[in-house]
């Protein structure tokens, strides 16, 4: 009988309290799970609630992005707008997913300032991924004192040198001052004569500002290292760069700090003139031929009422392009390697050539115009 009567009592006050509680008016807040208090949005005034709601409501995701705001969320408030209609209110955001009170007023800040103009849009890009072009590292005092840099190409038997130098003002070409092809021998060498032979290149290559190599393979155990013919190729190879770039080096004033003597990246050359397919390099002779055709390569040079920005193209005197026209097919090919490799360093390094940059970097997708270059 007991047990009867507090069931009855527990049921009643249970149905008054839930007809008490449905009698209370519907609260306009959003409660946080958090603070178990009611969140609420900054002040706005009339004019600045409208100014908010016709920018949400008048604009598509692209528009929004200018904005103070992730692309997944605009992505988010373009769908909830899709279903539930435009925002009538402010608070209306808080029930979007990904919005909340900090994320909102965050973005309701960035709408009532200015809108943001086209090129803070391009200062915020990420630039593009680019990897140290030369080994060691070039700071930037040094970058600037660069007027001139011979490029070596060393092969098996033979070595190849260009020298540049770059003219005062950029609607001037650089100048090629040196182009040579020395043989050293075709066959193995005993090392004192070898040292005498690389010595007397050494001092047939010009003096600059500073000199570029190919950054060298570098040695790896093989299962299959191949003939002894081939070993001792690549070991006289190994030789003459090493000797060619200490009597370099050796060139430095006593007491200077700095290295006049640098390694660009193993193929960045091919790529950045497109001589490369896969991983082996092609004839590279077709893109001199071009550059000699150029207008300020002839002997009659056209006039121009606008000057042009020609500071990271090259004028070949005349004497030279004889001799490289005149030259065997090899040696031209050699030749242009050591000339390209020269000319890859100016354009990435000492001009930082936008466009150069550009067409070897890992994210860049097309070369930038010549209005953005300017």
């Amino acid at each position: 009988m007991i047990s009867f009567q507090l069931k009855r009592t527990l049921r009643a006050l249970t149905t008054n309290y839930v007809r008490q509680f449905a009698n209370q008016p519907p609260t306009t807040s959003i409660i946080s799970n958090d603070t178990e208090q009611p969140i609420e949005l900054p002040p706005y005034t009339e004019e600045q609630r409208r100014l908010i709601l016709d920018v949400i409501n008048g604009n598509g995701i692209d528009q929004l992005l200018r904005y103070d705001i992730t692309k997944a969320r605009a992505n988010k408030l373009h769908n909830w707008k899709a279903r539930n209609g435009p925002l009538r209110e402010l608070s209306d955001i808080l029930y979007v997913e990904g919005f909340g009170l900090k994320v909102a007023t965050k973005f309701y800040k960035s709408l009532l300032e200015p809108a943001p103009s086209t090129q803070s849009s391009v200062k915020t890009q990420k630039a593009p991924r680019t990897a140290p072009f030369i080994t060691p590292a070039l700071d930037e005092q040094q970058r600037q004192g660069i007027m001139s840099s011979v490029g070596v190409r060393i092969g098996v038997t033979s070595v190849s040198w260009a020298r540049l130098e770059i003219p005062d003002t950029k609607h001037s070409p650089c100048v090629l001052s040196h182009w040579q092809h020395h043989e050293i021998n075709d066959k193995k060498l005993h090392l004192a004569e070898l040292v005498r032979r690389c010595l007397y290149v050494a001092h047939q290559i010009p003096q600059a500002d500073c000199y570029i190599m190919e950054n060298p393979q570098m040695a790896q155990p093989s299962s299959n290292p191949g003939s002894i013919d081939q070993q001792n190729v690549n070991i006289q190879k190994a030789q003459v760069t090493s000797m060619l770039s200490y009597a370099l080096m050796a060139r430095i004033a006593p007491g200077e700090s700095r290295t006049n003597l640098f390694y660009l990246r193993r193929f960045l050359t091919a790529r950045l003139f497109n001589h490369l397919v896969g991983t082996e390099r092609v004839s590279s002779e077709d893109t001199i031929l071009g550059m000699l055709r150029t207008y300020y390569n002839m002997e009659e040079q056209l006039d121009h009422e606008e000057q042009i920005n020609l500071h990271n193209q090259v004028q070949f005197p005349s004497n030279l392009r004889t001799m490289y026209s005149k030259a065997e097919r090899y040696q031209r090919e050699l030749l242009s390697q050591a000339f390209l490799l020269n000319l890859a360093f100016l354009r990435l390094v000492v001009l930082q050539d936008p466009a150069s940059i550009a067409c070897v970097s890992r994210s860049s997708k097309k070369l930038p115009s010549h209005q953005e270059l300017e």
